[in-house]
C-alpha cells in the first residue's frame, strides 16, 4: 500500500511539472497553444486521472480487504478464547487425583453401570445396546502418567497436553483412566482448532469405553462439534441420543439447550 501511496504522489507531481511545461514551450514556438499541442496535454492529462483514480480504487479495495482480515483475526481470538474458558471450567470441575495411593484413584468406570438400551438409534456410535467394559483399575504408574498429563491443561500448555495425552491412551489402552484420557485429548485438539481429530478422540469413549463416566460428556461434544462443522442432522442425532440415554445428567440439560438453537 506505501508503494501505491509514492507512485500517486509521482503521478501527481508529474500532473504539476508537466502542464506549465507544455504551455510555456508551446507560446514560444508560435505565439499561441497549437491544437496538436493542446490536444497531446489534455490526453496526457486524462491518462495520468485515471491512473490515479485506478490507484486510488486499489487502495480503497487493499484497506477493505485489510479490515475483513483484521475483523477475521478477531473473531477467531474469540473464539479460541471462549473455548479455552470452557476447557478451564470442565478442567477446574474435574476431580483431583492423587499421585500416591492406588486406592484413591478416581474410577470413572464403575464396571456395576448397567447399560441403558436406546430404542430405534438413529446414531450409528449406539446403533446396538452398549454393555460397560470391565476395566482394571490404574496402576500407580499410569495414575502417574495420567496426572501429569492432565495437569498440564490447567496450565494452559495444550500442546504438550496433547503430546502427553496421546502417549498416555497408547502406553495404557486398557484401564479405567484411559477413556478420561480420551475425552481430554479431545477436548484439547478441539481448543486447538483440530476439530476432526477431536471428533475421533470423543468417539473412541463411546465406542471403546461403553459405561464410562465420561460416555455422556463424549456425546455431547459429538453433538457441539459436529454442528459447528455444518452436519446438522448428525448433530441432533447425538445431542437427543444425551437426552435419551442420560436424562438426569447435566449432558443432557445442555444437550437440550444447545438443541433449542439448532436451526
Amino acid at each position: 500500500m506505501i508503494s501505491k501511496e509514492l507512485k500517486i504522489r509521482s503521478f501527481a507531481m508529474v500532473l504539476c511539472f508537466t502542464a506549465p511545461f507544455a504551455l510555456a514551450e508551446a507560446p514560444q514556438a508560435s505565439g499561441g497553444l497549437s491544437p496538436s499541442a493542446a490536444a497531446d496535454l489534455l490526453f496526457q492529462l486524462e491518462t495520468l486521472q485515471q491512473e490515479v483514480q485506478s490507484l486510488r480504487g486499489q487502495l480503497e479495495d487493499q484497506g477493505h480487504e485489510l479490515k475483513l482480515m483484521k475483523e477475521s483475526q478477531r473473531d477467531r481470538y474469540i473464539d479460541l478464547d471462549k473455548r479455552i474458558s470452557i476447557l478451564m471450567s470442565a478442567s477446574a470441575n474435574e476431580p483431583k487425583y492423587s499421585s500416591a495411593p492406588v486406592q484413591n484413584v478416581e474410577q470413572p468406570a464403575n464396571t456395576q453401570v448397567t447399560a441403558v438400551k436406546v430404542p430405534a438409534p438413529t446414531n450409528s456410535l449406539v446403533s446396538s445396546p452398549l454393555v460397560p467394559v470391565n476395566l482394571p483399575p490404574p496402576t500407580a504408574q499410569s495414575q502417574q502418567a495420567y496426572n501429569d498429563a492432565y495437569n498440564l491443561i490447567p496450565q494452559r500448555n495444550f500442546d504438550e497436553a496433547e503430546i502427553a495425552l496421546t502417549k498416555f491412551v497408547k502406553d495404557y489402552p486398557n484401564n479405567t483412566l484411559t477413556g478420561n484420557g480420551y475425552y481430554w485429548l479431545g477436548e484439547v485438539k478441539l481448543v486447538q482448532g483440530k476439530s476432526q481429530e477431536a471428533i475421533d478422540a470423543f468417539s473412541t469413549v463411546i465406542k471403546s469405553f461403553p459405561g464410562h463416566s465420561k460416555e455422556q460428556d463424549s456425546l455431547y461434544k459429538l453433538g457441539t462439534v459436529t454442528d459447528q462443522l455444518g452436519d446438522t442432522a448428525k448433530a441432533k442425532s447425538y445431542l437427543q441420543d444425551v437426552i435419551r440415554r442420560f436424562p438426569d445428567s447435566k449432558a443432557a440439560k445442555l444437550a437440550a439447550g444447545y438443541l433449542s438453537k439448532i436451526k
